[in-house]
């Protein structure tokens, strides 16, 4: 699928943004990202898909630009932009935009891709291109999907037949929330990536250890926040991070 097609998904997404697994990866990555990003700074969110982390930061008083290549997901964003506050609204923008060719004039003060690199055949020119758009002392916010965790999600689900295959070929692509297969991407590598684009202060967490195979419908609301606070909690520890879906690389122009 190309980038530009995403929209044809986004009912889907929408479905799994307002569920467990996709409140646990905004929360959690919206928390990191406000807490690391110069207050007030500008921000440029590559891949926005329907705009949910564009909003929230807005909203945290960050000015915004959210860059998407599908029309149907900026259409998505623009209509929960206007459901924001005039204020909120002046501080967010979107527009069309390729993560592969994107240039601007502008430099940011954090620059967000967050689950887009496992759609492309390869992140390092990717992230060569995210990081050209940060300014010096800077934030680069990565999330993606983690390798090391390849089948285990399946184990989970009890498809014990692909994930012992998964595991055994120790295959980096499998299949995805929406229904479509995702490359993923050892941590480390990405950190070191980051690195060679002159970032320090690199990490990564883990997203989404304890509770990618829950079923949506069959959730228990009030177990949510409880949830979120263990993920929190293990997120920078290991081994659980090694488990988890996604993972979350940070680090600060130099």
């Amino acid at each position: 699928m190309r980038l530009d097609d995403f929209g044809s998904v986004g009912d889907a997404y929408q479905r799994y943004s307002d569920g467990i697994r996709g409140r646990i990866r905004h929360e959690l990555v919206f928390e990191v990202v406000a807490s690391l990003a110069p207050a007030g700074g500008t921000i440029l969110d590559m891949g926005c898909g329907d705009g949910e982390i564009s909003a929230r930061l807005s909203e945290a008083g960050f000015r915004v630009l959210g860059i998407d290549a599908s029309p149907e997901m900026l259409r998505r964003a623009n209509l929960r932009k206007a459901e924001l506050p005039e204020q909120v609204r002046g501080r967010l923008e979107f527009a069309p935009g390729d993560i592969t060719d994107f240039a601007s004039e502008h430099l940011f003060d954090a620059v967000c891709c967050h689950g887009v690199l496992m759609y492309l055949d390869d992140s390092a020119a990717a992230i060569r291109n995210l990081a050209s758009h940060v300014t010096r002392g800077g934030l680069l916010s990565i999330l993606t999907k983690n390798a090391l965790s390849s089948g285990f999600r399946e184990a989970l689900l009890g498809d014990y037949a692909t994930a012992r295959e998964l595991i055994e070929t120790g295959a980096a692509a499998s299949m995805g929330n929406l229904g479509i297969k995702t490359r993923g991407d050892d941590p480390s590598a990405v950190v070191q990536q980051m690195e060679a684009c002159g970032f320090a202060e690199c990490q990564w967490r883990g997203v989404r250890m304890f509770s990618d195979h829950l079923d949506e419908p069959g959730f228990d609301e009030a177990l949510a926040g409880k949830l979120i606070a263990l993920e929190r909690a293990a997120s920078l520890r290991d081994p659980y991070r090694a488990i988890a879906r996604l993972f979350h690389a940070t680090g600060r122009k130099a």
